[in-house]
């Protein structure tokens, strides 16, 4: 965190507690927080003045950081790190870690089946219609019928925003080289 944003945090910590900040307490809190996420701090101070009305300090700021983190970890699993690193355990030990911290920062990480790993049978009959492989091969390109706009990996939807149950947009399945006139979808 940057002494700016160190300003801007103290600056919504007054906002509840009336607090008046200087100089000197944006030095000295820079010392104990310039480690932490800006964004990560300030919904930590907004959570500390929700619950409570004690004077926030440092390690209250420090603390929800940490329970923001923890929470985002505990909603989602950490993909495993690729398998070509399993027989390097330090490389495989960095991975992970690096996905773990990247997660605990509020990072995505993608979640996908890879060209290397085929999915189950079961797996495959479960995922029905998103398992399509026009549909499948629909979804790597954008989607450019205007009302849809679908973004590569999204499903196409109607002109209301609903999920279409057709593998995709004619125009769609063009622009991924599956499309014909048998799987006509209009918008």
């Amino acid at each position: 965190m940057t002494p700016e944003e160190v300003i801007d945090l103290l600056t919504t910590a007054a906002a509840y507690d009336r607090r008046k900040v200087g100089e000197a307490d944006v030095v000295a809190w820079h010392a104990a927080v310039k480690d932490l996420d800006y964004l990560d701090a300030q919904d930590a101070v907004i959570a500390h003045y929700t619950l409570t009305t004690e004077w926030l300090m440092p390690a209250h700021v420090r603390k929800g950081v940490k329970d923001i983190r923890a929470a985002r970890l505990a909603r989602e699993p950490v993909p495993a790190p690729p398998a070509e690193l399993a027989d390097r355990p330090r490389d495989y030990r960095a991975a992970f870690q690096a996905a773990l911290a990247k997660m605990a920062r509020g990072f995505a990480l993608p979640r996908q089946i890879t060209a290397k790993v085929e999915p189950s049978t079961e797996y495959l009959e479960i995922r029905g219609v998103d398992h399509d492989p026009l549909r499948v091969a629909a979804i790597r390109v954008s989607c450019p019928w205007p009302p849809c706009r679908a973004v590569p990996g999204a499903v196409c939807v109607d002109a209301d925003g609903r999920r279409l149950t057709a593998p995709a947009h004619e125009a769609r399945l063009k622009a991924a080289g599956v499309g014909d006139d048998e799987h006509r979808v209009s918008g």
